[in-house]
Parts: C-alpha cells; structure tokens; sequence
C-alpha cells in the first residue's frame, strides 16, 4: 500500500495545498473490493462539501449521485488526509481543505445544466468555466478524451478572445456563426472573461454530463 504525505504535511513542507495532492488521494490502494470512483468523484465531493459547509452524508450522496458505500469511502479517505471533518452536525472543509477550495473556488465557475444545444453532442448537457486555465489547449482533444473516460458522449472546448467564443482550429466567433440562445446563458452564468475557457459536455444523463464537465475542466485546471 502507497501512502501519499497527508494534506497538513504538504502544506507545511510547502506552504501551499495541492490540487494533484487531493486527486491523487482518490488512487490510493488499500485491501478490499476494487473502488468504485476516481478522481473526478473525489473532486466533486470536495467542491460539494466546500459549497455546503454542514451537508450531511446522506444529502451529498443524494446531490452527487454516489452510492453510501463510495461516499463512505471517499469521506474516510478525505478525513484521513487532512482535508475534510465528519460529525454528527454533517460534513465541513479542515483549514488545509478551505485553503484549497478557495484556491480552486476562484478557478471554476460552475458546472450549470443546460438545455440540448449544438454546442456539443449529447442529450443532456453541462458547462463549466475554468479561469485562465495553465495547460495548453489545443484543439480540445484532451478535455474531450477526459470526459470522455467517465462514460460522456463529449465535449466541446471554446476559449474567451477577444470578448468572443473561439473554437481552436475552428470558428474565432461562435455566437455569429451559430447564433443561438445558449450563449447568452453561458455568459450569464458563467461570467468568462478574456482566457478563460468553457467545456460544454454531453451525455445521456445529467449526472454524467456534469462529471464529464468536471472531467474535462480538471485537464485544464494548474496543479499548483
């Protein structure tokens, strides 16, 4: 069994929280049945219980679609490492853990639901925002392939310029050349500015958009 250093330890060699640090705590091993989440689960926990100061575990397993026995696990796992406090009064951030929400809470915006659109395949769609996101996009094959693994149909990644919505390799102006109702959502909601970029997944379900989403905003996202 690999043990990672606990989050306290990190901060204290390093000063900072991690964001690899909470990811990686989702891949440790220890004896038993083979776990039935990653690190986006983890990830979306985290952000949950951040959001929520207070949830108890029943209403997070509700609002995150995990069964009791993965959000068990993934709880145990967090109080270990430093990240999360679990009471009888629900479920609060440790100060390492607030540290890093707020890190990553100034990072992300969202994800929000949205109506079937053409900005990407998929029944059910999700959008998040990643700020000023420091790993290099491409043509968005990356975010795609990420939310992708979760079980999402795909997702499409546009990039602020300018005031406008940019596809890589494709249009420099999204809302001119497919004019729609969904952009005037997504500024709404999501508030981008120039450099950020916007994943718009896809699924067949919601909960699988909006894990795709995360997904895909986690391959952007610095791992300072």
């Amino acid at each position: 069994m690999t043990m990672n250093r606990s989050a306290e330890q990190i901060v204290k060699d390093t000063g900072l929280p991690r964001l690899d640090s909470l990811l990686n705590v989702a891949e440790q091993r220890y004896p038993g049945p083979r776990r039935a989440f990653g690190k986006v689960h983890m990830f979306l926990v985290f952000m949950t219980v951040g959001r929520q100061p207070g949830i108890g575990r029943q209403r997070l397993s509700e609002s995150t679609d995990l069964g009791e026995g993965s959000m068990r696990t993934i709880l145990k796992d967090l109080r270990r490492e430093g990240y999360l406090d679990s009471h009888i009064q629900g479920c609060r951030l440790t100060e390492t853990g607030t540290r890093l929400y707020g890190m990553l809470a100034g990072k992300l915006v969202g994800p929000i639901s949205l109506k079937t659109t053409s900005l990407t395949v998929g029944s059910c769609q999700s959008a998040v925002l990643v700020r000023f996101p420091g790993t290099p996009i491409g043509i968005g094959i990356e975010q795609r392939d990420s939310a992708v693994r979760v079980g999402a149909d795909g997702a499409t990644t546009y990039i602020i310029r300018g005031g406008k919505f940019f596809i890589p390799g494709g249009s420099h102006d999204c809302e001119k050349d497919y004019p729609g109702q969904e952009w005037p959502t997504l500024r709404k909601a999501l508030e981008p500015s120039n450099g950020d970029a916007v994943v718009v997944c896809g699924a067949s379900d919601e909960t699988t958009a909006r894990l795709g989403a995360l997904a895909a905003a986690l391959s952007l996202m610095t791992t300072a």
